[in-house]
């Protein structure tokens, strides 16, 4: 039985499946409030109503779209976002809407569209007008309007619901106790198990003998090869075991995401029947551990591929296949979800950047992803990914110093939202190949919850 007061959300009658995910996602599944949601004719705002009280916020985005057309049109993305400076608004990044509220004893009447800026967020539509590509087909970080407005390193949409919940405790509303609890969530995208048994063999043979066309560089090569398969030698690569471990003493478990297909250049390394991998995948999961997809670099805009690789990866390990994150981070905001939501998958975590740390989706919560296309919501959920070992080094070219420093920036709004820390290290990226060494303390730092 509901014990606390039902909110009657009146909702123009158009747009109603975005309007209704904005009202919901904020209020039922952040906030955990019962919401009836009732589109009205010649409603023109929206109309937050229990008992003789009520928030009014002013449409300031789906109202000003002309009928018969789309909002999803560069003209109706922000030039800037800014910070509202009214009281009332704490703050808040006001991507729709103007920086004004009025306050009385029943009723709040808002012009900052809070919906709507959650609903940019949450949905990234700005992602879906095919306007920026990088070179792996992503839409560019510094074109998002979060990143050049310099609002990454704050989780928006939780400051909108903090907001929401303080102007219904000001209307003396009861809201349920929150659930939530800060949460680390160590990932890692399996692309490259192993350095020297990784396939094509010949690759690492040409691949070492370029660094100096020398053929004692080619015996050495050779020779490794073969005491690393002999089990003499571990491998660099193979840093599984030094994970699992320091996720175990930190009372966490890793979520391994197996890149089992591909015919592009950037995979193809193992094969998810050989028995190498076959005994790492069991490792995992008799040690607690997680194991999802991570689907082939071509798969964001391939549904059939997406099945098949997840089947696949389900046949090998005997259990369904729940979670998922596509490879180098390639996502169609107006597909890929749909694809994953017919795969079965029911989790995803490639909503991050690459180059920029930080909070793309505006939330370390989970959510729910609407489907912008089909104008629906969907039962895929995305775990926004917020950190990844390649965008400091590579990206950034910060130092592991540096890196700590902006880890804990990110940490610390986490912690204030009671939020999920979702963070990618590759377990390449803790080997002494390439130098990555000095980077375990960044990822030892992120163990720590």
């Amino acid at each position: 039985m509901y014990l606390y007061t039902l909110i009657t959300a009146y909702i123009p009658n158009n747009f109603i499946p975005e309007r209704t995910y904005a009202v919901r996602t904020l209020l039922q599944h952040y906030l955990g409030i019962e919401v009836h949601i009732q589109p009205r004719h010649g409603q023109i705002h929206y109309e937050l109503s229990w008992e003789e009280k009520s928030i009014i916020i002013r449409d300031h985005f789906f109202g000003q779209t002309i009928v018969g057309q789309t909002y999803l049109h560069p003209d109706r993305v922000p030039a800037i976002a800014r910070e509202a400076t009214q009281p009332g608004l704490e703050k808040c990044v006001i991507i729709f809407g103007e920086d004004h509220v009025v306050m009385d004893q029943n009723q709040i009447t808002s012009d900052f569209d809070v919906l709507a800026s959650a609903f940019f967020m949450l949905t990234r539509w700005e992602e879906s007008l095919g306007l920026y590509e990088d070179l792996h087909g992503r839409f560019p970080a510094d074109k998002a309007l979060i990143v050049k407005s310099g609002f990454i390193l704050r989780p928006v949409v939780d400051e909108y619901v903090v907001l929401l919940k303080k102007w219904l405790l000001h209307l003396d509303y009861a809201i349920p106790p929150g659930k939530g609890a800060y949460k680390v969530v160590p990932t890692c995208d399996v692309d490259m198990p192993f350095f020297w048994l990784k396939k094509p063999r010949w690759k690492v043979l040409l691949g070492q003998w370029k660094k100096n066309k020398k053929f004692s560089t080619f015996k050495m090569t050779r020779h490794k090869i073969k005491a690393v398969a002999s089990g003499v030698e571990k491998d660099p690569y193979d840093t599984f075991d030094y994970m699992m471990s320091l996720a175990e003493r930190a009372g966490l478990s890793f979520d391994f995401n197996m890149l089992v297909g591909g015919i592009s250049k950037y995979e193809g390394y193992y094969s998810v029947d050989d028995q190498r991998i076959l005994d790492l995948m069991k490792s995992f999961r008799e040690r607690g551990h997680r194991i999802g997809i991570h689907p082939s670099y071509n798969s964001f805009l391939d549904r059939k591929l997406i099945f098949e690789e997840k089947q696949l990866l389900a046949k090998h390990i005997d259990t369904p296949v729940r979670s998922s994150r596509q490879h180098y981070l390639r996502f169609s905001v107006s597909a890929t979800a749909r694809y994953l939501e017919d795969a079965n998958i029911k989790e995803d975590s490639t909503l991050g950047f690459a180059a920029e740390p930080g909070f793309r989706c505006g939330t370390c919560k989970p959510f729910p992803i609407f489907d912008v296309a089909l104008q629906k919501t969907l039962s895929l959920f995305e775990h926004p990914l917020l950190i990844m070992d390649v965008s400091f080094r590579f990206y950034l070219k910060y130092t592991p110093e540096q890196s700590i420093e902006l880890c804990s920036k990110i940490i610390s709004e986490v912690k204030k939202h009671n939020g999920e820390l979702v963070f990618l290290w590759h377990n390449s990226n803790l080997s002494e190949i390439e130098d990555w060494t000095p980077w375990r303390k960044v990822f030892e730092y992120l163990m720590n919850p």
